[in-house]
């Protein structure tokens, strides 16, 4: 079997969007870091080679989608951030809100992929049952 390519890892990550979301591939590939030293951490030791572009083993399809969950968390917090910097002016008489709704919004949808990474992390640990 052939390694694991990042290119699926990423389209693991792309595919969690309703419409087609044209991020950087550099964004991408500096979330992937992340993910894999998230998933070292906290999981298993996996081996990614940032030159080729590729995992030292192939990996299965409980790792790419962990791995598509975390990148799509810190997505999330980077929309939450670009949110919190849209304008909002407050005066005595009059308001004007640049997004209050969307923050609320955002930091939803953090909430969840959150929960979402959580899960994936502890669906893969050993039960204290075994």
């Amino acid at each position: 079997m052939a390694n694991t390519k990042a290119k699926e890892v990423i389209d693991s990550f792309e595919s969690t969007f309703a419409d087609k979301q044209q991020l950087p591939y550099e964004l991408e590939i500096a979330w992937l870091k992340k993910a894999v030293a998230r998933y070292s951490l906290e999981l298993d030791e996996i081996n990614y080679n940032a030159e080729t572009e590729e995992f030292d083993r192939q990996l299965s399809g409980v790792i790419i989608m962990t791995l598509g969950v975390f990148m799509k968390q810190f997505y999330q917090e980077r929309q939450v951030a670009l949110a919190n910097k849209r304008v909002s002016i407050v005066g005595k008489d009059l308001s004007i809100d640049g997004g209050n709704g969307t923050k609320t919004a955002e930091k939803a949808h953090l909430a969840y992929a959150e929960s979402q990474s959580i899960d994936w992390v502890e669906n893969q640990k050993t039960t204290a049952y075994a």
